[in-house]
C-alpha cells in the first residue's frame, strides 16, 4: 500500500497566512497540520509516504526534508496543476493507494479504514465525516452498508439533504489508479468517482467519527485550534510567550513562541503568531496576528480579521470584521480598516434564492462584484438591465474584466431576461436598488456559478488592460415591446389595470394594453419581479391559477412548456389531456417559457387567450380543477443538513423533499443561505394543506 499526501494547494482563502507559506505548514496550536498527519501515520504503523507538492514546493521540502516524525518522505512536484487524481497518478508506484490531505487536521482510524476497504472488496473507499455547513464540501449519499449511491459537489443548502462530507481521504485500488491518464489534469471527486459510480464499481463510504477539520479559512483554523487546545489540555501560552499584567487570553487563544501581548488586553479565541508584539489595551476577538507583526496601544481586531506577517500597526487602529491586511503593510495611528488591504481576502457576499447579491453596500463593492462576475463566468458578453448608480458601477466593473456589456437602461426584470436571450447572452444582471444575477435560460443562478463569483470576489480578480465595449441593447428591447403589443387583441374581454413597483412595467402596460370593456381585473406584480396575481370581483386569482391558464393557452395551440420545478402538478395533468408535455427546471436549451418568469408576458398571453375563448378571467378560473396553494417560510434551526436528512428520510425527489398525504402534496427545500426552509403545498382542500403543513413543522421540531 502506497501512502500519498496531497500538499499542492495555494490556500487562497487562508491568506494572508498563506501569502508566502504553504498551507500544510501553517501552525495550528503550535504544530503544522502536515506534522500532525505524519504523527498519525506513524501511530498506525505507516513508515513512508509520498508528498505531492505544488505551491511553494521547495519551501515545503526544505521544512520537512526526507524524513519527519518517524516517516520517510518521497517528493513529487507539479510544474502545472494536475488535480487530485492527476498528481496521484504522477506519484504512483503501482500499488493500491491511501490518499490523505496534508492541509487538514484529523484523527482518523487508518487501520480500521484499510480493513474496511479490504473487507468490502472496494474499488474506492472514501472517508466521510459529518459537517455543520455542507456548502463548502463535496457530499456523499450512501446506503446502510456504506455503499455509495450519489455525490453532491459543494451544493447550496437548497440542494443538499445530507451533511456527510467527503474528507479528501481515500483508499483506491491500483486498477482504478491505472485508468487515470498520465500527465493530464483530473480530479477524483469531479471526474473519477462519478464515472466509477455510473459503471457500477464498488464505491464505499467509511464514516469516521474522529476529529476532522478542513483548514480552509480563518474561521475553520480558529475552530480547529480551539478544539485541539481543549483536547490536549494546553493553556495556549507557548514557552517564551508573554501575556501582560491584567490581560486575559481565553476561548481557545494560542500565543506562539516569542509572541507578546501588553497589559490590560483581552484576547479571545485568537492566534498570535511567532514573535508578534501587541501593545497594551488591545481587544482581539477571534482574529489572527501574523508572524513578526507589531501593533501600538489600543488595537481592536474583530471576528475573523487578520494581520499578515511583518505588519507595522500604529496606535488606536481598528480592523473590522473579516478584513485582511497584506503582509508588511503599515497602518497609521487611528486607521479604521473596513475592507481587505491586498488582492484577495474575506467578504460577506452571499446570493439569495432569486440570484440576489446580498452583502453589497456601496458602489466600490458593486464595482468589485462586476469585475469578479465578469472574470469568473467566462461569457463573451452579458446583459445589464435596470437603472441607478449601482447599474452603472456594475457595467463598469464587468467591462473592466474584459467582458462586453449589452446595456438596457430602465428595463424591467422580464424585459432584461428576454433581451439577454435574444442577444445570446448567457447571463443577465438586473439592478433596481439591489443587484440580481441570473442565468438567462433558467432565471436562476447555479451554485457552481455562485462559487466561481465568490472566489473571484474574495481574490479581487484582475482587470483587463483594455475595457470591453458597452453596447446599446435597445434593439432587443424594441422586439420585446413589439412582441407584447402584437400578442394583444384589439378589444380584450377584460378591463385590465396593473399594480407594480416597477415604473418601466407600469409604463409598458399603459402603452400597449388596449381599453377593454369586460370584467375588471387588477394584476399585481410580486416583489420577486417574476410572479403576478389577479384581483377580480370574484376574489384573488393566485399565480398558480394564472400559470395553469397560460399553460392551457399553449397546450391548445399544441405547444409544450418549460416551467420552474415548483410549478403545480396540475400543469402536467393538463398537458396530458392535450398530448403536450411539461419540462421542469429550465434544462432545455430554450430555457423557461417566458410567461412563467415575466409578469407582462403572462398578462398579455392570458388576455389574448381569454379573448380567443370569449371568456372572462373568473369564468376561465372556474373551469380549472379546484386546488389550494400554500407557500411559507420556516426559520431553520442549527444543523439544517441533519434535519433534512433525518427529519425527511426517504422523501427526496430530485432536489426536493416531497411529501404526500390526504390529497395534498408538499415540496420542502432549504433556502440557499441555509437560514430557512421553504415550503410549497398543493392540495385539494385547505384542511389537507393544514394537516400536511403541521406534519412538516413536527418533523422540523422533532429533529
Amino acid at each position: 500500500m502506497q501512502t500519498v499526501i496531497l500538499a499542492g494547494g495555494e490556500g487562497t482563502r487562508l491568506r494572508p497566512l498563506t501569502a508566502s507559506t504553504p498551507k500544510p505548514l501553517v501552525p495550528i496550536a503550535g504544530k503544522p497540520a502536515i506534522e500532525r498527519l505524519l504523527t498519525l501515520l506513524k501511530k498506525h504503523g505507516i513508515r513512508s509516504a509520498t508528498v505531492c507538492a505544488g505551491f511553494c514546493a521547495q519551501t515545503l521540502k526544505e521544512a520537512l526534508g526526507t524524513s519527519r516524525c518517524g516517516v520517510r518522505l518521497r517528493w513529487s512536484f507539479e510544474e502545472t496543476p494536475l488535480g487530485t487524481a492527476g498528481c496521484v497518478k504522477k506519484a504512483w508506484n503501482g500499488d493500491d493507494v491511501l490518499i490523505l490531505s496534508g492541509d487538514s487536521v484529523c484523527e482518523f482510524d487508518l487501520t480500521s479504514i484499510l480493513k474496511f476497504h479490504e473487507k468490502n472488496r472496494a474499488a474506492v473507499t472514501i472517508v466521510a465525516s459529518e459537517v455543520d455547513d455542507p456548502r463548502e464540501y463535496g457530499l456523499i449519499t450512501a446506503d446502510g452498508d456504506g455503499r455509495i449511491n450519489g455525490f453532491l459537489e459543494k451544493p447550496g443548502y437548497d440542494e443538499c439533504l445530507t451533511n456527510l462530507a467527503n474528507t479528501g481521504a481515500y483508499v483506491i485500488s491500483k486498477e482504478i489508479i491505472a485508468r487515470i491518464p498520465d500527465g493530464e489534469s483530473a480530479d477524483f471527486a469531479r471526474d473519477v468517482f462519478p464515472l466509477l459510480l455510473k459503471e457500477g464499481k464498488r464505491l464505499f463510504a467509511f464514516s469516521d467519527g474522529g476529529m476532522w477539520h478542513d483548514i480552509g479559512d480563518i474561521p475553520s483554523l480558529l475552530k480547529c485550534q480551539r478544539e485541539l487546545l481543549e483536547k490536549e489540555g494546553l493553556d495556549g501560552i507557548s514557552e517564551g510567550a508573554i501575556l501582560g499584567k491584567s490581560s486575559v487570553a481565553s476561548g481557545g487563544t494560542f500565543l506562539e513562541k516569542g509572541a507578546a501581548v501588553g497589559s490590560h488586553s483581552r484576547v479571545i479565541g485568537s492566534l498570535i503568531c511567532e514573535n508578534a508584539c501587541i501593545a497594551e489595551n488591545a481587544d482581539i476577538c477571534e482574529a489572527v496576528v501574523g508572524r513578526g507583526t507589531t501593533a501600538g496601544p489600543g488595537l481592536i481586531m474583530k471576528r475573523f480579521s487578520a494581520l499578515g506577517e511583518g505588519c507595522v500597526v500604529g496606535s488606536g487602529v481598528t480592523v473590522g470584521e473579516g478584513a485582511r491586511v497584506a503582509p508588511f503593510t503599515k497602518l497609521p495611528d487611528g486607521a479604521i480598516v473596513r475592507t481587505d488591504i491586498q488582492p484577495g481576502g474575506f467578504s460577506s457576499l452571499e446570493f439569495g434564492d432569486g440570484g440576489e447579491a446580498e452583502g453589497i453596500s456601496d458602489v466600490r463593492d458593486v464595482l468589485r462584484f462586476g469585475i469578479a462576475a465578469g472574470a469568473s463566468l467566462g461569457a463573451d458578453a452579458v446583459l445589464i438591465g435596470g437603472s441607478g448608480v449601482f447599474a452603472e458601477a456594475l457595467a463598469l466593473g464587468v467591462r473592466a474584466s474584459g467582458t462586453a456589456v449589452f446595456r438596457l437602461k430602465d428595463a424591467s426584470f422580464g424585459e432584461s431576461v428576454f433581451c439577454a436571450r435574444r442577444l445570446e447572452c448567457p447571463y443577465c444582471f438586473f439592478a433596481d436598488g439591489g443587484i440580481r444575477l441570473v442565468a438567462a435560460a433558467t432565471a436562476e443562478l447555479s451554485r457552481v456559478d455562485e462559487r466561481k463569483i465568490l472566489q473571484a470576489f474574495n481574490r479581487s480578480a484582475r482587470v483587463s488592460e483594455k475595457p470591453a465595449p458597452v453596447i446599446d441593447g435597445s434593439a432587443a428591447s424594441a422586439l420585446y415591446l413589439k412582441g407584447l403589443a402584437q400578442s394583444l387583441p384589439k378589444e380584450p374581454k377584460i378591463k385590465a389595470s396593473l399594480r407594480t413597483e416597477s415604473e418601466r412595467e407600469a409604463g409598458i402596460f399603459a402603452e400597449i394594453m388596449p381599453e377593454g370593456d369586460g370584467e375588471r381585473v387588477t394584476f399585481a406584480v410580486a416583489s420577486d419581479r417574476r410572479t403576478v396575481t389577479a384581483l377580480t370581483e370574484g376574489g384573488v386569482v393566485p399565480y398558480e391559477s394564472l400559470l395553469l391558464l397560460c399553460c392551457k393557452a399553449h397546450f391548445s395551440a399544441r405547444k409544450s412548456v418549460v416551467l420552474p420545478p415548483s410549478a403545480p402538478l396540475l400543469c402536467d395533468s393538463l398537458a396530458a389531456e392535450y398530448r403536450c408535455s411539461v419540462v421542469r427546471g429550465g434544462t432545455a436549451a430554450r430555457g423557461l417559457t417566458m410567461f412563467s418568469i415575466d409578469p407582462l408576458t403572462m398578462i398579455c398571453e392570458l388576455t389574448a387567450w381569454l379573448e380567443r375563448e370569449s371568456l372572462s378571467l373568473s369564468a376561465a378560473v372556474t373551469g380549472l380543477p379546484q386546488a389550494v396553494y400554500t407557500r411559507s417560510v420556516i426559520d431553520a434551526p442549527e444543523g439544517l443538513p441533519k434535519l433534512m436528512r433525518e427529519g425527511f428520510s426517504g422523501t427526496r425527489a430530485g432536489e426536493d423533499v416531497v411529501l404526500e398525504s390526504g390529497g395534498a402534496r408538499a415540496y420542502v427545500r432549504p433556502s440557499k443561505n441555509g437560514r430557512a426552509v421553504r415550503m410549497y403545498i398543493e392540495s385539494t382542500s385547505q384542511e389537507a394543506a393544514a394537516e400536511l403543513s403541521a406534519d412538516i413543522v413536527r418533523r422540523i421540531k422533532g429533529v
